[in-house]
């Protein structure tokens, strides 16, 4: 069954994180480095959970966003247009001019490249000059230039478009992670670094009331 839901993979996770070991010392009230190993750990896994809670990616990251088609203008931009099985008229992307293709892991940074799987099963770069980004409440936004089309699909049941681009907070159009957000990293090292109890394998621990009711505001509305 051909999916018209993207497929988000990580490729790259950020080369640092956006509370130091000095911060969440001070903020666990921690002077001795005997735990040095332990709350860079902490640093660690706080930000991954943060990120996981809200979707967002607190440092620049770099994702691949899988598509196994382009969108169609004519059904709201979603991606429901039918597939060219070789014999139709006219090419898939004259038949159905395509429309915005929504990249929903926020907040979106730039489109590296687009690749587009041939009917060899390899995959070939788009011409960027077809298409152009924007941001729209954190998410990416690619449209397609006014009088281009977007590469023909052909014979391609799957994973037919794979778009590579950069998120995080730390890279323009942005400054810097939001001040709640790190707080609540540093809320969550102290939580867990006070309380080291062992946590069961495959369960994962409750967060402190104060910590979920930051991140509660960025969390994105699933429909």
């Amino acid at each position: 069954m051909i999916s018209q839901t993207a497929r988000l993979r990580l490729v790259t996770d950020a080369a640092s994180e956006p509370v130091t070991l000095a911060e969440a010392k001070a903020y666990a009230r921690v002077d001795l480095g005997d735990d040095d190993t332990l709350i860079t750990a902490l640093i660690a896994a706080a930000r991954r959970r943060v990120e996981k809670e809200t979707g967002l990616a607190l440092l620049t990251q770099s994702w691949v966003s899988v598509f196994d088609r382009w969108p169609d203008s004519t059904s709201g931009g979603g991606l429901s247009s039918p597939w060219w099985d070789g014999v139709r008229e006219a090419p898939l992307s004259m038949v159905s001019p395509s429309g915005v293709i929504e990249i929903s892991k926020r907040p979106f940074q730039a489109v590296t490249q687009i690749m587009l799987r041939d009917a060899y099963g390899s995959f070939v770069a788009v011409d960027p000059s077809i298409y152009y980004t924007e941001v729209s409440d954190m998410r990416g936004r690619i449209l397609r230039v006014l009088g281009k089309i977007w590469p023909v699909i052909v014979m391609a049941p799957r994973s037919a478009i794979e778009i590579s681009f950069t998120a995080g907070f730390d890279a323009a159009p942005y400054s810097n992670a939001p001040d709640d957000l790190l707080l609540a990293i540093k809320m969550l090292v102290k939580h867990w670094y006070d309380n080291r109890e062992p946590v069961a394998e495959g369960k994962v621990g409750k967060l402190p009331a104060h910590v979920d009711a930051i991140l509660g505001s960025y969390r994105a509305v699933r429909l």
